[in-house]
């Protein structure tokens, strides 16, 4: 319970730390501007996506001069490029009819009428008439015009003493604090406010937010939408409560939103009207709106990149700031705080699965959760994210995603660098007499160490070298030694790479099992085939081996298949991952039982069955039905080896099964003459021979008689 409660505590603390440093990196970064970029790309996705979900005003109307009404004018009035003053008069004169609430122009009348004086003239007495015109200014410090307000023009409603943003050199360019342009005199003098149409774009040159106010030589003056406002003779927006920086515009997904009127068709219908006919357009179907008037025809507008798109008519920008103000549909950025509560949550989200599914011990699908919870906490922020720009928050997505995601690989790098000293620990105390199987196991699943078995189906190896009393007597320590390590080195190579797990060494005796810890459902084909390849090295190394120990160097191997308990066995200090059961003894004493036979290899019919079953090209030769010493049931044992030896040997082999299957049959003398005629040439032959001897000497009572060999030892 105290292990527990560290553990818990160890892993609260590195989630902790994790959360806590990406934190603080992710929002320094954000202070440097790195998610600056994508941040943007991220808030032009959401507008896009949501500018369909709210309408436009119906309280505003966008006149624009589009090629249509230059192909009128020059069809029907002789009118080129560009038009008379008086146009833009006779446009005033329409709208003044109507009882519209303003009109806005979006268009810089610097220089005089190339019609003459009359031609400007006329159209500054429509403005007058009308009273609610507003004429446009711009802040340049190239062209600017004027440096301070000029005498008899209309005075901003508002004056310096409130708090609005004033023009620096980082708004217009360097050293452009001073530079306004101004109509021509006489078009100013007539307009009721003017308003500036200086844009405000972000680092990338995008416009996402409109200022209410810039100001000039002690006066704020407002921009083209807001000055629309006061125009009409309405109250525009506070200074006071305007951010320095501008309101982020709420845009529709394009002009055409507005259902823009030609400028052509206005002046028809205001010639109509002069001449007594029926109007295309009825003046009072402007009445109470705010009219904005811009150019649309190619060459003519202006065009700006919104967030809606790369190429949008910039009278559309003032037209989206006045929507936004009637409509109270500006868009609002989350505060500080919730920006670094929502970095804190994510990087929380990305740092903690990986930590708590280590601390339930989850590893192999540890990664795989992380990696899950990951995805659907950026996908879930993503949706939220643009689900609440609907009704207008706007909440930072790169920092909190860039938490998440560096939270995670933190995680993860935190987490290997553990599992690496865990790794290299487990590794380092247990390599000596583990295999690398049972260590990786141990590795990925760290409870295992403990005391406790498990049922398995198993195959199972048993070895050991003939007559090896006799070499080391006849060696040095030194010598017995080396010979020893080469000679298990080679065969502990071939069990390992078949996936066995050795057991144990016993001097010179190798025990070993498959299916244990690592699950491999073709076990006994594996353990059956490694088998015979180890007995076709010990062939390779035989002459070596001899000459060093100055004696014949064979070994005799058993392999039984079948279920044992298997795992860590001991004391609660010292253990092995071990086996037992019937099946383990049965392979120990079939390895004893080649001697009685002559043999070197010998496994079960458990084994051999279910090694045909799983696709093994080894041939199996049958030796006997055995019963071993403390078992009373009889077991068919046999001889693996490969396709190519069977078919060397199938003569023999044949005469020897034909034999073989007389002695099962009680027919012990003819039984005999068979196996002495292949006697010299098989050693099972022989001692066959020796064993129907014996049985004619005392007959068996063949009325019980079953053809087993009974073992006389282990």
């Amino acid at each position: 319970m105290a292990k527990g409660r560290r553990d818990l505590l160890t892993h609260v603390i590195r989630i902790g730390l994790i959360v806590v440093a990406i934190s603080m990196v992710t929002l320094f970064l954000d202070w440097l501007g790195v998610f600056q970029r994508p941040e943007n790309m991220l808030y032009d996705s959401r507008m896009v996506r949501t500018a369909s979900f709210h309408g436009p005003s119906d309280e505003i109307a966008l006149v624009l001069l589009d090629q249509d009404s230059l192909d009128w004018a020059q069809q029907e009035l002789g009118w080129s490029w560009p038009w008379p003053r008086r146009a833009y008069g006779d446009l005033v004169s329409f709208f003044n009819l109507g009882g519209a609430a303003s009109v806005a122009f979006d268009v810089l009348f610097t220089e005089p009428s190339l019609y003459g004086d009359g031609d400007d003239q006329a159209f500054a007495d429509a403005c007058r008439d009308y009273g609610r015109v507003v004429q446009t200014v711009y802040f340049d410090q190239l062209q600017g015009n004027v440096s301070g307000w000029q005498e008899g023009f209309p005075l901003p409603p508002l004056t310096d003493d409130s708090p609005a943003e004033s023009v620096s050199p980082a708004d217009t360019g360097a050293g452009m604090a001073e530079g306004l342009l101004f109509p021509i005199d006489s078009i100013a003098r007539a307009a009721a406010v003017l308003g500036n149409i200086t844009g405000t774009s972000d680092s990338d040159q995008v416009i996402r937010r409109a200022r209410a106010y810039r100001s000039f030589d002690g006066y704020l003056i407002p921009t083209l939408g807001t000055a629309s406002f006061f125009a009409a003779g309405l109250e525009g927006p506070a200074p006071a409560d305007e951010p320095e920086e501008g309101r982020l515009l709420r845009y529709q997904p394009s002009l055409n939103s507005y259902v823009p009127y030609s400028a052509g068709q206005i002046l028809q219908s205001y010639y109509a009207i002069q001449s007594g006919q029926e109007p295309l357009l009825e003046p009072e179907l402007f009445q109470d709106m705010f009219v904005f008037f811009g150019f649309y025809a190619p060459g003519l507008f202006d065009i700006c990149t919104t967030p809606v798109s790369a190429v949008y008519p910039g009278v559309g920008v003032h037209v989206t700031q006045l929507d936004n103000y009637l409509q109270d549909n500006f868009l609002h950025p989350a505060s500080p705080i919730l920006t670094v509560l929502l970095v804190v949550l994510l990087a929380l989200l990305g740092a903690a699965p990986l930590s708590v599914t280590e601390m339930l011990h989850l590893r192999r699908g540890g990664v795989l959760v992380s990696v899950v919870t990951l995805l659907l906490s950026a996908v879930v922020f993503v949706v939220v994210s643009y689900l609440v720009f609907v009704p207008g928050v706007v909440l930072p997505m790169m920092p909190p995603l860039a938490a998440l995601f560096l939270s995670f690989v933190a995680a993860m790098v935190v987490s290997y660098l553990q599992e690496g000293r865990q790794r290299r620990y487990l590794k380092h105390a247990f390599r000596q007499y583990l295999s690398p199987a049972v260590i990786e196991t141990l590795i990925a699943n760290p409870d295992r160490l403990t005391l406790g078995g498990e049922r398995r189906h198993i195959s199972i190896y048993f070895s050991d070298v003939q007559g090896f009393t006799t070499i080391s007597e006849g060696l040095e320590p030194e010598e017995l030694t080396s010979l020893l390590n080469d000679y298990l080195s080679a065969m502990s190579d071939i069990i390992l790479e078949s996936g066995g797990t050795i057991d144990k060494y016993e001097g010179d005796a190798v025990i070993a099992f498959w299916n244990a810890p690592v699950e491999h459902q073709d076990h006994s084909r594996l353990a059956v085939e490694a088998m015979v390849r180890c007995q076709e090295k010990l062939a390779q190394m035989r002459p070596e081996l001899e000459a060093r120990a100055g004696r014949p160097f064979y070994m005799r191997i058993g392999v039984n298949t079948g279920d044992a308990v298997v795992g860590n066995m001991g004391s609660k200090s010292h253990f092995d991952y071990t086996m037992l059961g019937d099946s383990v003894n049965l392979a120990a004493r079939l390895e004893g039982l080649n001697k009685q036979f002559g043999t070197y290899s010998m496994c079960s019919a458990a084994t051999r069955d279910e090694a045909l079953e799983w696709g093994t090209q080894l041939r199996f030769r049958e030796l006997a039905r055995v019963a071993v010493v403390g078992k009373k049931e009889a077991v068919t044992v046999y001889e693996p080896m490969t396709a190519e030896e069977y078919q060397r040997r199938q003569r023999i082999l044949e005469v020897f099964d034909q034999s073989l299957q007389l002695f099962y049959q009680g027919r012990i003398k003819q039984a005999l003459e068979g196996f002495s005629a292949i006697r010299q040439l098989d050693p099972p032959a022989a001692h066959y021979v020796e064993k129907c001897q014996q049985l004619l000497d005392n007959p068996p009572d063949l009325d019980s008689w079953q053809g087993v060999w009974v073992a006389t030892s282990k």
